[in-house]
């Protein structure tokens, strides 16, 4: 084996161009297949669509990193590929995707150019500019020139690179743009390996040259800011907000719940009160905390923006805060250890940690009901995410199980708090019936297992109502990252990757009722 590598790694094709048959065959293509030779010219032909594939050059004794770019290559933005008739840059149009090395600057290393005649603001006005393109193959340096026919407008020039799959780091200053590919590689990484944008960010910089990363142009800020918009446009698109851009998504409208939960106008024909009794169709949540997602304060929170502020999971923040402040903030007497060790003032962080609401039968996370904990867990939280969990699509189901580690105490004065609170709303007439998940009943009093035991309440079926704790070991391995994002960044990626856990149970829930 090592020796077909080295033989790979010998001059090509007897070092004559295959394709013009004349001129030394120096360049070879790592990213096609097949062992390949060409000349600089003819490289640059061969790579008219294929501007992300890496190429080497003989200098004599091995082959050398380089680019299309230093051969010359021009990246024509619209026209199908084709040089703009009217751009001032393209000496021949016949020639495309090829410029003559006559004016180029001369690139070695891997083949960045940073400073020359193409960086003179009044050239970058013109329809030809160099750009930074990040790919999953890398970071590459690019000619980029666009349509400059009469009629066209330089400010649209944005939604030139959007047509060729290419997302600009901005829609003025046309300097950075990152693929389609990348951005979505980004997203799956995230969700998948639970990868930080930096890591993303370094691995790439080590695809583009791995003797020395630190020479590759640095665009982490840039690609935060992109896949934070890249996130949400897709998000939009998946769940049909993309044609109608005036419908308001509401809260929740960028989330999936579970496909068997019973869900009047969803999932529930229209005769199901006929045809069902009240104690047949019954919500089942599960409710629990986890302390390891705590957020650090923000330095300046009046610069943060949300784009999708309680679409997702987690609660909107403003009417969240206004709940907060109308709440009674009375001493809740708590004789669960877990929850008194949390009750402690953390001066540094703006949450303690946040809960969640999930469906006790098929661990679902329940859209527009996860909030933050700003002491500890307390009622005032974990009183809104079950209002907001008992309200999702549940118009007259009269029936629900809330299963919650502190159900005897929490149920106690439930009632009268809702009552008591402007921002806290219940289905009329739903009766509700606390629970103790089975791990947990085990350090509670004798006198809760008879009244609180899922082993004895009706319609509770064969769970142990514990479900929530299996949800919260992937969110643990994000915390770390997310515990110094702003407030709508941190809320988004939990969102995200609620809405991937959510997604992986919808689309495997079919193999299990069809087995």
């Amino acid at each position: 084996y090592l020796n077909v590598i080295f033989q790979g790694e010998q001059l090509a094709k007897g070092g004559i161009c295959e394709e013009c048959e004349e001129a030394e065959g120096s360049v070879q293509c790592m990213s096609c297949t097949g062992v390949h030779a060409w000349c600089g010219p003819c490289a640059v032909k061969a790579h008219r669509d294929l501007p992300f594939h890496k190429v080497q050059q003989w200098n004599g004794t091995h082959y050398q990193p380089t680019s299309l770019m230093e051969f010359g290559f021009l990246w024509h933005i619209g026209h199908g590929g084709d040089p703009c008739p009217h751009s001032w840059s393209d000496p021949d149009p016949e020639e495309s995707g090829y410029v003559t090395g006559e004016g180029t600057p001369n690139h070695r290393s891997v083949a960045f150019y940073w400073g020359g005649p193409y960086d003179d603001p009044a050239i970058r006005k013109s329809s030809r500019f160099h750009m930074i393109i990040v790919h999953t193959q890398g970071i590459f340096a690019h000619e980029v020139s666009v349509c400059n026919c009469p009629g066209s407008d330089p400010s649209d020039w944005h939604l030139d690179l959007l047509r060729q799959r290419l997302f600009p780091a901005s829609i003025s200053k046309l300097k950075t743009a990152f693929t389609f590919d990348v951005l979505d590689h980004f997203l799956i990484d995230a969700l998948e390996c639970k990868t930080s944008a930096m890591s993303f960010y370094q691995k790439l910089k080590m695809f583009t040259d791995n003797a020395f990363p630190e020479r590759v142009p640095d665009r982490y800020r840039e690609l935060m800011r992109v896949s934070w918009l890249w996130r949400d446009l897709k998000h939009r698109k998946w769940f049909g907000f993309g044609h109608d851009t005036e419908q308001d998504t509401g809260d929740g409208g960028l989330a999936l719940f579970c496909p068997a939960c019973p869900q009047p106008g969803l999932n529930l024909t229209a005769d199901w009160k006929v045809r069902y009794d009240r104690d047949t169709v019954t919500r089942q949540y599960v409710i629990d905390g986890n302390f390891t997602a705590q957020h650090m304060k923000m330095n300046k929170p009046e610069l943060d923006v949300a784009l999708s502020d309680g679409k997702g999971y987690m609660v909107s923040e403003v009417p969240y805060q206004s709940h907060l402040q109308q709440s009674l903030d009375s001493k809740e007497v708590s004789n669960h250890r877990a929850i008194n060790a949390a009750n402690i003032n953390k001066s540094n962080l703006q949450s303690t940690g946040i809960g969640a609401t999930a469906c006790a039968h098929h661990d679902c996370f329940v859209p527009h009901s996860v909030v933050d904990f700003q002491k500890g867990e307390r009622y005032m939280n974990t009183d809104c995410s079950i209002c907001n969990a008992l309200g999702y699509y549940s118009e007259s189901i009269m029936k629900a199980l809330v299963i919650y580690d502190v159900g005897c105490q929490w149920s106690v004065n439930f009632r009268s708090r809702v009552k008591n609170s402007p921002s806290l709303l219940l289905p009329p007439a739903l009766e509700i019936t606390p629970a103790v998940g089975k791990f947990h009943l085990a350090a509670h009093k004798l006198s809760c297992f008879p009244r609180y035991s899922l082993n004895i309440l009706k319609g509770a079926g064969h769970m142990d109502g514990e479900i929530l704790e299996t949800l919260w070991a992937p969110f643990n391995k994000i915390s770390p990252t997310a515990r110094s994002m702003t407030q709508a960044h941190r809320q988004e990626v939990y969102d995200d990757h609620m809405r991937d856990s959510n997604w992986k149970k919808l689309a495997g829930i079919g193999e299990v009722f069809f087995l």
